[in-house]
């Protein structure tokens, strides 16, 4: 009896079930939730992969609805997959609202509450508690960039980690791009989903790193053509801030295809950069604010928004918010993990 129960307790230490992990950031608590695959082996150098999530999304809601399920590709694919949750509160109709900090570089008042329409033409989101960043900030006022940069360092002490790549959804993808221009060093590539920067914010790194730009052409929430979105916030083109990198890193050699899975896809690579790394840009021709095919409707051919990850699963009841419930897999998942683990053949 005493053996079965040993082997029991073993087999749970090690089970591949999602953890949340608390920690203190500039004084701050602050959680985590990370998976660890069955197939984790502490003397092979393992894959880290970050799923950050957008403006009121959550940690699990990215796990469950936006991707469908990751931890089933860090299963597949043999990584750790670890999904940040950003600082948070509750406004007055008691929603829960959050998301991460994209603004690394020093602003002004005036400079931000330029970066919008008029107040009586733009909706007007809450800010954060004790953060009046000017008449169009709506982000904390918090250092996500250092949080999850020591969140790296401390997951590197307790595995045994190759490399690290960043996913960002939405607003989670403005940050990732911020974050990729401020420790580029501590990463092997990032991929920004519909997450162009705010106008006059796009950044480069000081040292190359590899990065892909995915936009969708009907896009309307963070539009990668026009400058103007619909709820009255100024973003970048696509076009200038791709590049803005290309140029930065010196890129050679570009190379356009054009494919269709359901939803059609416009993709440049450039190479031939510094350091070999390489620079992606992907423009889906069909989607609206989604991930990858994740509004696609094989009934109708059509493609469209469906709000996805603004809930919670179970492991973070705590939180004040509806209850995840659709985690189909998604194409789109997959498809962004080959994308990101391509650079792999840039060494």
């Amino acid at each position: 009896m005493k053996y079965i129960f040993l082997l029991f307790f073993i087999n749970y230490l090690f089970s591949a079930d999602m953890e949340k992990i608390y920690t203190y950031e500039d004084g701050m608590l602050r959680h985590y939730l990370i998976y660890v695959p069955d197939s984790y082996n502490y003397d092979t150098k393992t894959k880290i992969v970050f799923g950050i999530h957008g403006y009121g999304g959550t940690a699990s809601g990215f796990e469950s609805e936006v991707s469908g399920g990751f931890n089933k590709l860090a299963d597949k694919y043999n990584f750790i997959a670890v999904y940040p949750e950003s600082t948070y509160f509750y406004d007055q109709e008691n929603t829960l609202v959050t998301t991460f900090n994209d603004i690394i570089r020093s602003t002004s008042f005036d400079e931000i509450s330029n970066n919008c329409l008029a107040d009586d033409k733009r909706i007007i989101y809450p800010k954060f508690p004790g953060c009046d960043r000017g008449r169009c900030g709506w982000a904390p006022c918090v250092d996500d960039t250092k949080f999850i940069k020591n969140l790296i360092e401390k997951l590197q002490n307790e595995y045994n980690v190759k490399d690290v790549y960043l996913i960002g959804n939405s607003t989670g993808g403005m940050f990732v791009n911020s974050y990729a221009c401020m420790y580029p060093e501590s990463i092997k590539a990032a991929i920004s989903v519909n997450g162009l920067p705010r106008y006059g914010f796009a950044c480069t790194p000081d040292i190359p790193v590899n990065f892909i730009s995915y936009a969708s052409s009907n896009d309307a929430t963070i539009p990668p053509v026009k400058k103007i979105s619909s709820d009255g916030l100024f973003y970048e083109s696509q076009s200038v801030f791709i590049e803005k990198w290309k140029d930065k890193f010196n890129c050679q050699n570009s190379r356009e295809v054009i494919y269709k899975h359901y939803e059609e896809f416009k993709e440049i690579v450039y190479s031939g950069c510094s350091d070999g790394i390489k620079i992606m840009s992907i423009l889906n021709l069909n989607a609206d604010h989604m991930w990858p095919e994740a509004g696609y409707d094989k009934n109708s051919g059509i493609s469209s928004y469906t709000n996805f990850g603004t809930c919670v699963g179970d492991i973070q009841s705590d939180l004040n918010a509806a209850k995840c419930y659709r985690s189909n897999d998604r194409w789109g998942s997959e498809y962004i993990i080959k994308k990101l683990f391509s650079f792999d053949d840039s060494d």
